[in-house]
């Protein structure tokens, strides 16, 4: 492979049951990051990086919308928190990233120790990837999804797939809509919780949009409006960015990011009044 791989598209039954919807869709999340794992393993390549972690931030989400499992599976609860380690051991590589490619203007100085910073958080990043604990957690993913308690768990029967999805899908939904109901009141903190929500939502709209043919129109507008709220948080949480690479650089002379505070908040606002009036495309599944 030479190009990196974006997430793919997947498609599931309606009548597919519980285990074997979590199944599928883990198997996608995988394919994707072992897509792009040989490129940023042999070049360093940076969407690869960004794919690949991409990739395992979806399964973590996947882990955290089967609420039943994490639950009652301590094994499954350890692979979500060596998804996390490895997502978060590849955080700074990718924010030097963003940052290098959004500022190209920067002097010669700044561009050659961010530059050095990047190439120091990359190697760090495959140190982890080379591990032999993440090495194991890989081996220990794949057992998972052959033998895993998930299967009983979430049922086996025809349509139990649509059956845990819809609550995983309208829970998190609500919690959307209880954490947004005065934006402006948030601290960074908590608004930054609440784009990690939305990410979850909108990754499950892509999961699991399929199941349900007849709203599938439904399933595509929820998800782009979750992901212009992720947006308009995201350009809320740059300042937070910029204030890490600072801490991470030592670089001190760079400007913080201008941000409209009061217009990025009001667009939020009024993004996730929206979600949270959306016909839910799951919702059919609920009311019987």
């Amino acid at each position: 492979m030479t190009t990196p791989t974006k997430a793919p598209s997947i498609v599931l039954s309606p009548r597919l049951g519980g285990g074997r919807t979590l199944e599928s869709v883990a198997r996608r999340c995988l394919e994707h990051t072992d897509a792009n794992e040989p490129l940023l393993d042999a070049h360093g390549d940076h969407e690869a990086l960004h794919q690949f972690r991409v990739g395992y931030r979806r399964l973590r989400s996947l882990f955290s919308l089967a609420r039943e499992v994490s639950r009652a599976d301590p094994e499954a609860r350890r692979l979500k928190a060596q998804l996390r380690e490895l997502t978060v051991a590849f955080g700074p590589a990718r924010d030097l990233d963003v940052f290098l490619e959004g500022h190209p203007d920067l002097s010669p100085t700044n561009a050659a120790r961010l530059d050095d910073a990047r190439v120091t958080a990359y190697s760090e990043a495959l140190e982890f990837l080379h591990s032999p604990e993440w090495a194991q957690t890989r081996v220990d993913l794949d057992e998972w999804l052959r033998n895993g308690s998930y299967r009983d768990l979430l049922g086996t029967g025809t349509w139990s797939g649509r059956a845990w999805t819809a609550g995983a899908l309208e829970r998190r939904r609500k919690r959307i809509r209880t954490m947004s109901r005065r934006l402006a009141d948030l601290s960074d903190h908590d608004r930054h919780q609440l784009r990690i929500e939305a990410k979850k939502v909108r990754y499950g709209c892509q999961f699991f949009g399929t199941m349900w043919p007849r709203t599938a129109s439904d399933a595509l507008v929820m998800e782009k409006t979750l992901g212009a709220l992720q947006d308009r948080l995201g350009a809320l949480n740059d300042l937070a960015t910029w204030s890490r690479l600072v801490d991470l650089t030592g670089v001190t002379d760079l400007l913080p990011p201008e941000v409209d505070v009061e217009a990025e908040l009001e667009a939020a606002q009024e993004l996730a009044d929206r979600i949270a009036q959306l016909p839910g495309f799951w919702e059919a599944t609920l009311q019987k």
